[in-house]
């Protein structure tokens, strides 16, 4: 009997226990999680530093099913995704991220530069300035502040990277090479390079066809180089190439060069990572600025 009464006092405190646990958790959830109702204007990150406003259609436990402004789009998005429009701004330091409004719906990060009791000074990852009221700017989470940095940092590279590649010359001159008639070439027209074949040569003057097309042109020596490969000791040399078109239509892009061998090259473009090309795919530039060895 006693062994009976035992057994049924450990199993009431256990789930009094359980359902004090239970009760504990649930208020805190309550205080922790933003409440929301239908009708609020909210800021949805939809995804990495992406943002776009909406309004609340509904709530549906830790979700919010939303509708994008202006377009209509409908989406069910975590609590977590969501800010609060009709939150009171509070000022923010500087430098810090931000996520800003320049105009009516659109939203994107930003660096508060400088700040004020009646707004700041922000800038986008394109180096745009903006003075704003601090209600057109919100204070992002831990997560949305990790992806704004992200973004920046990206953007910053884009940017050196893109300055260092102003610096890239012509093609190299390989010693003793002339274009000849039926031989493959580089041709600049209008700053760019095109992959042609050279048709004739008559004063000086070179008659090219355009690979992928029937256009002809008659362009200078000058403006001629010869195609890959190029000796490996000429390219080693090199900060930049050209690097060859996958369709013949489209005009050959600077790239940078990581390093080279005999059959390989590792190079990196904007907004790509590092690849290897075969040797005979690029074609290396002089540089306008002090070479440094490879990294």
């Amino acid at each position: 009997m006693r062994k009976a009464e035992s057994r049924a006092s450990v199993t009431l405190i256990a789930c009094i226990v359980t359902f004090a646990c239970s009760r504990q958790k649930q208020n805190s959830d309550d205080v922790a999680a933003p409440q929301f109702q239908r009708g609020d204007r909210v800021l949805v990150e939809s995804s990495a530093a992406n943002f776009y406003e909406a309004q609340v259609l509904g709530v549906e436990t830790s979700k919010l099913r939303v509708q994008a402004l202006p377009s209509g789009d409908t989406a069910l998005i975590p609590v977590s995704d969501v800010y609060r429009l009709s939150d009171k701004p509070s000022q923010l330091p500087h430098p810090s991220l931000a996520i800003c409004s320049s105009q009516k719906e659109r939203w994107f990060g930003c660096t508060i530069t400088s700040a004020d009791g009646g707004g700041a000074e922000v800038s986008d990852i394109d180096g745009l300035t903006y003075r704003l009221s601090w209600n057109q700017i919100i204070q992002p989470n831990a997560l949305t502040e990790l992806n704004l940095k992200r973004l920046f940092d990206k953007a910053n590279e884009q940017h050196d990277f893109e300055q260092e590649l102003a610096h890239a010359g012509a093609p190299k001159t390989t010693p003793g090479w002339r274009p000849m008639p039926g031989k493959a070439v580089l041709a600049r027209i209008e700053g760019k390079w095109w992959s042609a074949i050279v048709v004739s040569e008559k004063r000086e003057k070179f008659r090219v066809k355009f690979l992928g097309s029937d256009r002809q042109l008659e362009v200078e020596h000058a403006d001629l180089a010869s195609e890959p490969p190029y000796p490996m000791e000429i390219s080693q040399k090199s900060r930049f190439a050209l690097l060859r078109p996958t369709n013949p239509n489209l005009p050959w892009s600077t790239v940078r060069l990581v390093s080279v061998d005999s059959l390989e090259s590792v190079i990196e473009s904007v907004g790509s990572k590092r690849r290897t090309v075969p040797v005979r795919d690029i074609c290396p530039l002089e540089s306008i600025m002090p070479s440094r060895p490879f990294p």
